[in-house]
Protein backbone atom coordinates (compact mmCIF):
# COMPACT_ATOMS: atom_id res chain seq x y z
CA UNK A 1 0.00 0.00 0.00
CA UNK A 2 1.36 3.30 -0.72
CA UNK A 3 2.87 5.59 2.39
CA UNK A 4 2.78 9.21 2.24
CA UNK A 5 3.91 11.75 5.12
CA UNK A 6 4.35 15.33 5.54
CA UNK A 7 8.61 15.93 4.60
CA UNK A 8 9.49 19.08 6.37
CA UNK A 9 12.40 19.65 4.20
CA UNK A 10 10.23 20.16 1.20
CA UNK A 11 7.01 21.20 2.82
CA UNK A 12 5.43 18.45 1.48
CA UNK A 13 3.49 15.53 1.33
CA UNK A 14 4.87 13.01 -0.38
CA UNK A 15 5.15 9.35 -1.23
CA UNK A 16 7.53 7.64 0.34
CA UNK A 17 10.23 5.62 -1.74
CA UNK A 18 12.91 3.85 0.12
CA UNK A 19 16.68 4.00 -1.23
CA UNK A 20 16.49 0.03 -0.82
CA UNK A 21 13.09 -2.19 -1.81
CA UNK A 22 11.29 -3.49 0.88
CA UNK A 23 13.53 -1.67 3.72
CA UNK A 24 13.27 1.42 5.70
CA UNK A 25 15.83 2.90 8.08
CA UNK A 26 14.87 5.69 10.44
CA UNK A 27 16.64 7.48 13.10
CA UNK A 28 14.25 9.05 16.40
CA UNK A 29 16.39 11.70 18.36
CA UNK A 30 15.85 10.12 21.64
CA UNK A 31 16.15 11.38 25.22
CA UNK A 32 19.24 12.99 27.07
CA UNK A 33 18.92 10.78 30.06
CA UNK A 34 19.70 13.44 32.57
CA UNK A 35 15.75 13.39 33.98
CA UNK A 36 12.72 11.52 33.33
CA UNK A 37 11.26 11.66 30.34
CA UNK A 38 7.74 13.41 30.67
CA UNK A 39 4.34 12.45 28.81
CA UNK A 40 5.18 15.43 26.21
CA UNK A 41 8.46 13.45 25.87
CA UNK A 42 6.83 10.59 25.19
CA UNK A 43 4.19 11.54 22.43
CA UNK A 44 7.43 12.13 19.99
CA UNK A 45 7.87 8.47 20.85
CA UNK A 46 4.33 6.98 20.23
CA UNK A 47 4.68 8.70 17.13
CA UNK A 48 7.64 6.31 16.24
CA UNK A 49 6.13 3.64 17.35
CA UNK A 50 3.32 4.05 14.62
CA UNK A 51 5.11 5.12 12.35
CA UNK A 52 7.35 1.66 12.77
CA UNK A 53 4.13 -0.36 12.94
CA UNK A 54 2.59 1.05 9.74
CA UNK A 55 5.43 0.37 7.78
CA UNK A 56 5.97 -3.18 9.15
CA UNK A 57 2.41 -3.64 7.95
CA UNK A 58 2.76 -2.39 4.75
CA UNK A 59 5.73 -5.22 4.52
CA UNK A 60 9.13 -3.81 5.34
CA UNK A 61 11.94 -4.64 7.03
CA UNK A 62 12.13 -1.65 9.21
CA UNK A 63 15.47 -0.55 11.27
CA UNK A 64 14.48 1.75 13.97
CA UNK A 65 17.44 3.88 15.49
CA UNK A 66 17.01 6.01 18.52
CA UNK A 67 19.96 7.03 20.73
CA UNK A 68 20.14 7.92 24.17
CA UNK A 69 22.07 11.66 24.99
CA UNK A 70 24.34 10.56 27.91
CA UNK A 71 26.88 14.09 27.16
CA UNK A 72 27.63 16.39 25.50
CA UNK A 73 23.90 18.46 25.93
CA UNK A 74 24.68 21.66 27.53
CA UNK A 75 21.78 23.82 29.38
CA UNK A 76 21.55 26.04 26.35
CA UNK A 77 21.33 25.24 22.06
CA UNK A 78 24.07 28.48 21.91
CA UNK A 79 26.71 25.81 23.22
CA UNK A 80 26.65 27.88 26.59
CA UNK A 81 26.22 26.24 30.42
CA UNK A 82 26.60 23.26 32.15
CA UNK A 83 26.72 19.99 30.66
CA UNK A 84 22.74 18.61 31.62
CA UNK A 85 24.30 15.24 32.36
CA UNK A 86 27.29 16.18 34.97
CA UNK A 87 24.54 18.99 35.98
CA UNK A 88 22.26 15.81 36.93
CA UNK A 89 24.60 14.27 38.79
CA UNK A 90 25.33 17.37 41.05
CA UNK A 91 21.56 17.08 41.73
CA UNK A 92 21.15 13.89 42.90
CA UNK A 93 24.77 13.38 44.39
CA UNK A 94 25.24 10.53 41.94
CA UNK A 95 27.98 9.52 38.95
CA UNK A 96 27.20 10.49 36.27
CA UNK A 97 26.91 7.04 34.78
CA UNK A 98 24.23 5.82 37.31
CA UNK A 99 22.37 8.63 36.84
CA UNK A 100 22.36 7.99 32.74
CA UNK A 101 21.64 4.45 33.76
CA UNK A 102 18.96 5.62 36.11
CA UNK A 103 16.63 7.85 33.73
CA UNK A 104 17.78 5.23 30.66
CA UNK A 105 16.02 2.61 32.69
CA UNK A 106 13.02 4.69 33.66
CA UNK A 107 12.53 5.91 30.35
CA UNK A 108 12.33 1.91 29.17
CA UNK A 109 10.06 1.24 31.77
CA UNK A 110 7.80 3.94 30.44
CA UNK A 111 8.36 3.20 26.82
CA UNK A 112 7.08 -0.40 27.82
CA UNK A 113 3.90 0.48 29.61
CA UNK A 114 2.99 2.25 26.65
CA UNK A 115 3.78 -1.07 24.49
CA UNK A 116 5.80 0.77 22.08
CA UNK A 117 8.28 -1.66 20.23
CA UNK A 118 11.45 -0.86 21.51
CA UNK A 119 13.97 0.54 18.94
CA UNK A 120 15.94 -2.16 16.38
CA UNK A 121 19.28 0.11 18.31
CA UNK A 122 19.75 2.20 20.96
CA UNK A 123 22.69 3.13 21.03
CA UNK A 124 24.51 5.94 23.79
CA UNK A 125 26.50 8.86 23.13
CA UNK A 126 29.14 7.96 25.31
CA UNK A 127 29.96 4.40 23.70
CA UNK A 128 30.74 6.02 20.50
CA UNK A 129 32.83 8.18 21.18
CA UNK A 130 35.54 7.14 18.77
CA UNK A 131 33.40 8.11 15.48
CA UNK A 132 32.43 11.25 16.44
CA UNK A 133 36.05 12.15 17.07
CA UNK A 134 36.96 10.76 13.55
CA UNK A 135 34.02 12.92 11.98
CA UNK A 136 34.82 16.08 13.51
CA UNK A 137 38.64 14.85 12.24
CA UNK A 138 36.87 14.61 8.43
CA UNK A 139 34.86 17.97 8.71
CA UNK A 140 38.15 19.71 9.96
CA UNK A 141 40.09 17.98 6.96
CA UNK A 142 37.42 19.52 4.46
CA UNK A 143 37.94 23.16 6.06
CA UNK A 144 34.23 23.69 7.87
CA UNK A 145 35.61 23.76 11.43
CA UNK A 146 37.64 26.22 13.74
CA UNK A 147 38.89 26.88 17.23
CA UNK A 148 38.05 28.94 20.15
CA UNK A 149 40.98 28.29 22.07
CA UNK A 150 40.30 27.17 25.30
CA UNK A 151 36.63 26.34 23.97
CA UNK A 152 36.61 23.92 21.37
CA UNK A 153 36.40 23.22 17.75
CA UNK A 154 33.16 24.90 16.19
CA UNK A 155 31.54 24.23 12.64
CA UNK A 156 31.38 27.29 10.71
CA UNK A 157 28.02 27.12 9.33
CA UNK A 158 28.86 30.32 6.75
CA UNK A 159 30.76 27.52 4.75
CA UNK A 160 27.17 25.31 4.64
CA UNK A 161 24.87 27.09 1.61
CA UNK A 162 22.06 25.33 2.63
CA UNK A 163 21.97 26.03 6.39
CA UNK A 164 18.56 26.77 8.17
CA UNK A 165 16.76 25.32 5.05
CA UNK A 166 15.20 22.20 7.20
CA UNK A 167 13.74 25.10 9.61
CA UNK A 168 12.61 27.08 6.58
CA UNK A 169 15.35 29.83 7.15
CA UNK A 170 17.79 31.22 4.60
CA UNK A 171 21.37 31.80 6.23
CA UNK A 172 21.11 35.59 5.33
CA UNK A 173 17.83 35.71 7.80
CA UNK A 174 19.42 33.96 10.41
CA UNK A 175 22.55 36.11 10.54
CA UNK A 176 20.61 39.62 9.84
CA UNK A 177 20.91 41.87 12.79
CA UNK A 178 22.38 38.92 14.87
CA UNK A 179 24.67 39.92 17.23
CA UNK A 180 27.85 38.57 17.72
CA UNK A 181 28.84 37.91 21.56
CA UNK A 182 32.39 37.60 22.98
CA UNK A 183 32.31 33.82 22.89
CA UNK A 184 34.88 34.01 19.80
CA UNK A 185 32.07 32.62 17.41
CA UNK A 186 32.51 34.11 13.73
CA UNK A 187 28.68 33.55 13.29
CA UNK A 188 25.79 33.57 15.89
CA UNK A 189 24.53 30.04 14.47
CA UNK A 190 27.96 28.45 14.17
CA UNK A 191 28.03 25.37 16.98
CA UNK A 192 30.88 23.06 18.82
CA UNK A 193 31.50 19.83 17.67
CA UNK A 194 33.94 19.38 20.35
CA UNK A 195 34.59 21.37 23.90
CA UNK A 196 37.63 20.95 26.01
CA UNK A 197 37.49 20.38 29.36
CA UNK A 198 37.67 23.26 31.75
CA UNK A 199 41.07 23.89 32.85
CA UNK A 200 39.60 24.72 36.80
CA UNK A 201 36.86 21.90 36.80
CA UNK A 202 37.33 17.93 36.25
CA UNK A 203 34.27 16.13 34.47
CA UNK A 204 33.16 12.91 35.18
CA UNK A 205 32.65 12.18 31.42
CA UNK A 206 36.03 13.22 29.59
CA UNK A 207 38.06 11.63 26.77
CA UNK A 208 41.25 12.56 24.97
CA UNK A 209 41.00 14.12 21.67
CA UNK A 210 43.57 15.44 18.53
CA UNK A 211 42.34 18.65 19.90
CA UNK A 212 42.67 18.12 24.17
CA UNK A 213 40.81 16.41 26.73
CA UNK A 214 37.16 16.94 26.33
CA UNK A 215 33.87 15.75 25.29
CA UNK A 216 31.77 15.84 22.13
CA UNK A 217 29.02 18.41 21.07
CA UNK A 218 25.55 17.18 21.11
CA UNK A 219 24.98 17.49 17.45
CA UNK A 220 27.39 15.60 16.09
CA UNK A 221 26.15 12.01 18.11
CA UNK A 222 23.28 12.26 16.30
CA UNK A 223 25.37 11.94 12.99
CA UNK A 224 27.59 9.44 13.93
CA UNK A 225 25.59 6.85 15.83
CA UNK A 226 22.84 7.11 12.92
CA UNK A 227 25.34 6.45 10.31
CA UNK A 228 27.03 3.87 11.87
CA UNK A 229 23.95 1.67 11.93
CA UNK A 230 21.55 2.97 8.98
CA UNK A 231 24.89 3.89 6.51
CA UNK A 232 25.73 6.95 5.08
CA UNK A 233 21.91 7.48 3.40
CA UNK A 234 18.91 6.36 5.25
CA UNK A 235 15.16 6.82 4.65
CA UNK A 236 13.96 8.76 7.42
CA UNK A 237 14.84 11.15 10.24
CA UNK A 238 12.28 12.30 12.98
CA UNK A 239 11.70 14.04 16.51
CA UNK A 240 10.11 16.84 18.03
CA UNK A 241 9.61 20.34 16.46
CA UNK A 242 11.67 22.36 18.69
CA UNK A 243 14.92 20.36 16.62
CA UNK A 244 13.90 21.26 13.37
CA UNK A 245 15.49 24.93 13.37
CA UNK A 246 19.28 24.09 15.33
CA UNK A 247 19.81 20.24 15.87
CA UNK A 248 18.49 19.13 12.98
CA UNK A 249 19.90 21.60 11.02
CA UNK A 250 22.71 21.26 12.47
CA UNK A 251 23.18 17.23 12.23
CA UNK A 252 22.67 18.20 8.24
CA UNK A 253 25.29 20.54 7.95
CA UNK A 254 27.83 18.74 9.45
CA UNK A 255 26.78 15.60 7.97
CA UNK A 256 25.91 16.16 4.19
CA UNK A 257 29.52 17.65 3.36
CA UNK A 258 31.02 14.05 4.39
CA UNK A 259 28.63 11.79 2.82
CA UNK A 260 26.96 14.28 0.21
CA UNK A 261 22.93 15.15 -0.32
CA UNK A 262 20.74 14.30 0.88
CA UNK A 263 21.98 12.41 3.71
CA UNK A 264 18.17 11.68 4.61
CA UNK A 265 15.43 10.75 2.29
CA UNK A 266 12.83 12.26 4.75
CA UNK A 267 12.38 14.36 7.79
CA UNK A 268 9.26 14.40 10.25
CA UNK A 269 8.92 16.72 12.96
CA UNK A 270 5.89 16.44 15.76
CA UNK A 271 3.93 19.11 17.38
CA UNK A 272 4.28 19.09 21.12
CA UNK A 273 1.66 18.11 23.75
CA UNK A 274 0.76 21.24 25.82
CA UNK A 275 -0.91 21.95 29.08
CA UNK A 276 -3.37 25.27 28.88
CA UNK A 277 -0.82 27.36 30.83
CA UNK A 278 2.10 26.11 28.10
CA UNK A 279 4.69 23.82 27.73
CA UNK A 280 5.09 20.93 30.46
CA UNK A 281 7.35 22.02 33.52
CA UNK A 282 9.58 19.88 36.00
CA UNK A 283 9.59 23.12 38.03
CA UNK A 284 6.49 23.73 38.94
CA UNK A 285 5.87 19.70 39.07
CA UNK A 286 3.91 19.54 35.50
CA UNK A 287 5.75 16.94 33.97
CA UNK A 288 3.99 13.80 34.88
CA UNK A 289 5.39 10.87 33.42
CA UNK A 290 3.71 7.58 32.28
CA UNK A 291 4.60 5.90 35.84
CA UNK A 292 3.13 8.89 37.14
CA UNK A 293 -0.31 8.20 35.56
CA UNK A 294 -0.35 4.93 36.20
CA UNK A 295 0.28 5.88 40.12
CA UNK A 296 -3.20 7.87 39.48
CA UNK A 297 -4.67 4.99 38.65
CA UNK A 298 -5.08 5.16 34.53
CA UNK A 299 -4.31 2.65 32.21
CA UNK A 300 -1.10 3.60 30.10
CA UNK A 301 -2.99 2.58 26.90
CA UNK A 302 -5.79 5.26 27.75
CA UNK A 303 -3.19 8.09 27.25
CA UNK A 304 -1.48 6.33 24.00
CA UNK A 305 -5.63 6.44 23.08
CA UNK A 306 -5.77 9.80 23.79
CA UNK A 307 -2.62 10.55 21.69
CA UNK A 308 -3.80 8.88 19.06
CA UNK A 309 -6.78 10.59 18.70
CA UNK A 310 -4.68 13.50 17.26
CA UNK A 311 -2.58 14.32 14.44
CA UNK A 312 1.27 14.35 14.88
CA UNK A 313 1.67 17.48 13.25
CA UNK A 314 -1.10 19.24 15.38
CA UNK A 315 -0.50 20.91 19.24
CA UNK A 316 -2.44 18.58 21.49
CA UNK A 317 -3.63 19.89 25.10
CA UNK A 318 -3.38 17.73 27.67
CA UNK A 319 -5.73 17.75 30.58
CA UNK A 320 -6.70 15.19 33.13
CA UNK A 321 -10.42 16.12 32.24
CA UNK A 322 -8.97 14.87 28.77
CA UNK A 323 -7.07 12.19 29.89
CA UNK A 324 -10.85 10.90 31.64
CA UNK A 325 -12.98 11.04 28.10
CA UNK A 326 -9.98 8.97 26.74
CA UNK A 327 -9.79 6.63 29.52
CA UNK A 328 -13.97 6.33 29.26
CA UNK A 329 -13.86 5.88 25.24
CA UNK A 330 -11.01 3.02 25.41
CA UNK A 331 -12.79 1.01 28.52
CA UNK A 332 -15.96 1.33 26.07
CA UNK A 333 -14.38 -0.21 23.08
CA UNK A 334 -12.38 -2.78 25.14
CA UNK A 335 -16.03 -3.76 26.32
CA UNK A 336 -17.37 -4.27 23.18
CA UNK A 337 -14.37 -6.44 21.91
CA UNK A 338 -14.98 -8.30 25.62
CA UNK A 339 -18.83 -8.84 24.43
CA UNK A 340 -17.13 -10.04 21.32
CA UNK A 341 -15.16 -12.36 22.83
CA UNK A 342 -18.14 -13.91 25.28
CA UNK A 343 -20.22 -14.44 22.00
CA UNK A 344 -20.67 -17.99 21.07
CA UNK A 345 -18.82 -18.86 17.63
CA UNK A 346 -21.09 -19.67 15.11
CA UNK A 347 -19.06 -19.21 11.69
CA UNK A 348 -15.31 -18.73 10.68
CA UNK A 349 -13.74 -15.69 9.62
CA UNK A 350 -15.10 -13.80 6.68
CA UNK A 351 -11.86 -13.42 4.62
CA UNK A 352 -13.57 -10.67 2.20
CA UNK A 353 -15.36 -8.81 4.69
CA UNK A 354 -11.71 -8.89 6.86
CA UNK A 355 -10.03 -7.64 3.56
CA UNK A 356 -12.19 -4.85 3.21
CA UNK A 357 -11.97 -3.35 6.79
CA UNK A 358 -8.30 -4.18 6.82
CA UNK A 359 -7.31 -1.93 3.86
CA UNK A 360 -9.89 0.48 4.82
CA UNK A 361 -7.81 0.69 7.90
CA UNK A 362 -4.49 0.52 6.54
CA UNK A 363 -4.94 2.92 4.33
CA UNK A 364 -6.25 5.78 6.08
CA UNK A 365 -2.74 5.59 8.51
CA UNK A 366 -0.76 4.85 5.74
CA UNK A 367 -1.90 8.35 4.53
CA UNK A 368 -0.01 10.52 6.66
CA UNK A 369 -0.49 8.60 9.69
CA UNK A 370 -4.18 9.79 10.43
CA UNK A 371 -4.40 7.72 13.60
CA UNK A 372 -7.73 9.81 14.37
CA UNK A 373 -9.43 8.66 11.51
CA UNK A 374 -8.39 4.91 12.19
CA UNK A 375 -9.93 5.25 15.40
CA UNK A 376 -13.48 6.23 13.38
CA UNK A 377 -13.27 3.79 11.72
CA UNK A 378 -12.75 1.00 14.50
CA UNK A 379 -15.70 2.46 16.01
CA UNK A 380 -17.51 1.95 13.13
CA UNK A 381 -15.98 -1.78 13.07
CA UNK A 382 -18.00 -1.84 16.64
CA UNK A 383 -21.06 -0.95 14.72
CA UNK A 384 -21.02 -2.86 11.74
CA UNK A 385 -24.17 -5.60 11.55
CA UNK A 386 -22.58 -7.64 9.01
CA UNK A 387 -19.39 -8.71 9.62
CA UNK A 388 -19.25 -11.44 12.05
CA UNK A 389 -17.76 -11.65 15.50
CA UNK A 390 -14.79 -14.37 14.46
CA UNK A 391 -14.39 -11.53 11.64
CA UNK A 392 -14.09 -8.54 14.26
CA UNK A 393 -11.90 -10.30 16.39
CA UNK A 394 -9.13 -11.48 13.95
CA UNK A 395 -9.67 -7.18 12.72
CA UNK A 396 -9.16 -5.71 16.28
CA UNK A 397 -5.85 -8.56 16.23
CA UNK A 398 -4.97 -6.47 13.19
CA UNK A 399 -5.56 -2.91 14.47
CA UNK A 400 -3.54 -4.15 17.69
CA UNK A 401 -0.61 -5.16 15.23
CA UNK A 402 -1.33 -1.07 13.99
CA UNK A 403 -1.57 0.88 16.53
CA UNK A 404 -0.72 -0.69 19.47
CA UNK A 405 -3.98 -0.10 21.81
CA UNK A 406 -3.89 -3.73 23.27
CA UNK A 407 -7.63 -4.08 22.53
CA UNK A 408 -7.60 -7.55 22.69
CA UNK A 409 -5.10 -8.56 25.16
CA UNK A 410 -7.26 -6.05 27.77
CA UNK A 411 -10.62 -7.80 25.91
CA UNK A 412 -9.14 -10.94 27.47
CA UNK A 413 -8.14 -10.11 30.95
CA UNK A 414 -12.21 -8.48 31.31
CA UNK A 415 -13.11 -11.58 30.35
CA UNK A 416 -11.63 -13.39 32.76
CA UNK A 417 -12.32 -10.99 35.54
CA UNK A 418 -16.09 -11.64 34.84
CA UNK A 419 -15.63 -15.33 35.12
CA UNK A 420 -14.52 -14.71 38.93
CA UNK A 421 -17.72 -15.57 41.17
CA UNK A 422 -18.31 -12.48 43.68
CA UNK A 423 -18.30 -13.97 47.14
CA UNK A 424 -21.65 -14.16 48.90
CA UNK A 425 -20.88 -10.70 50.84
CA UNK A 426 -20.58 -8.53 47.72
CA UNK A 427 -23.34 -10.50 46.72
CA UNK A 428 -25.21 -9.19 49.31
CA UNK A 429 -24.95 -5.78 48.99
CA UNK A 430 -25.78 -5.56 45.59
CA UNK A 431 -29.28 -7.22 46.60
CA UNK A 432 -29.62 -4.43 49.10
CA UNK A 433 -29.47 -1.85 46.12
CA UNK A 434 -31.35 -3.25 44.35
CA UNK A 435 -33.80 -2.99 47.08
CA UNK A 436 -32.89 0.63 47.49
CA UNK A 437 -33.31 1.60 44.23
CA UNK A 438 -36.29 0.11 43.71
CA UNK A 439 -37.23 2.29 47.03
CA UNK A 440 -35.88 5.27 45.00
CA UNK A 441 -33.31 5.74 47.79
CA UNK A 442 -30.47 6.69 45.46
CA UNK A 443 -28.00 8.07 48.25
CA UNK A 444 -28.46 4.05 50.07
CA UNK A 445 -28.13 2.72 45.98
CA UNK A 446 -24.55 5.06 45.81
CA UNK A 447 -23.03 4.11 49.03
CA UNK A 448 -23.45 0.58 48.28
CA UNK A 449 -21.78 0.81 45.44
CA UNK A 450 -18.88 2.76 46.73
CA UNK A 451 -18.58 0.10 49.23
CA UNK A 452 -18.47 -3.40 46.79
CA UNK A 453 -16.24 -1.10 44.56
CA UNK A 454 -13.73 -0.62 47.13
CA UNK A 455 -14.16 -4.19 47.90
CA UNK A 456 -12.57 -4.69 44.60
CA UNK A 457 -15.55 -5.63 42.61
CA UNK A 458 -17.82 -3.40 40.38
CA UNK A 459 -21.96 -3.68 39.74
CA UNK A 460 -22.84 -3.08 35.62
CA UNK A 461 -26.34 -2.63 35.67
CA UNK A 462 -28.41 -4.11 32.06
CA UNK A 463 -31.65 -4.48 31.25
CA UNK A 464 -32.11 -8.00 32.66
CA UNK A 465 -30.52 -7.33 35.80
CA UNK A 466 -26.91 -6.31 36.84
CA UNK A 467 -23.81 -8.25 37.10
CA UNK A 468 -20.92 -8.34 39.34
CA UNK A 469 -17.80 -8.40 37.94
CA UNK A 470 -13.67 -8.48 39.58
CA UNK A 471 -12.13 -4.83 39.40
CA UNK A 472 -9.13 -4.85 37.16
Amino acid sequence: MTIRLYNTLTRKLEEFTPLEPGKMGFYTCGPTVYWDAHIGNMRTMVNSDIIKRVFTENGYEVNHVMNFTDVGHLTSDGDTGDDKMEKGAARENLSVWDVAQKYIDGFLCDMDLLNNIRPTHMPRATDHISEQIAQVQHLEKLGYTYEIPGDGIYYDTSKFANYGVLGGQKLSELRGGARIDDSGKRNSTDFALWKYSPKDTKRQMEWDSPWGVGFPGWHIECSAMSMKYLGQHFDLHVGGQEHAKVHHSNEIAQSEPIVGAPWVSYWMHFEWLLLKDGKMSKSVGTAYTVRNLVERGYDPMAYRYLLLQSHYRQPLEFSFESLDAAANGYKNIVRKIADLINTEKTANVDLERYNAWHDKILAVVSDNFKTAEALVWVQDLLKDSVTNPETKIQLFEFVDRLLGLQFIDRAKKLVALEQVSAPAEIVALAERRVTAKANRDWATADALRAEIESAGWTVLDGKDGYKIVKRA
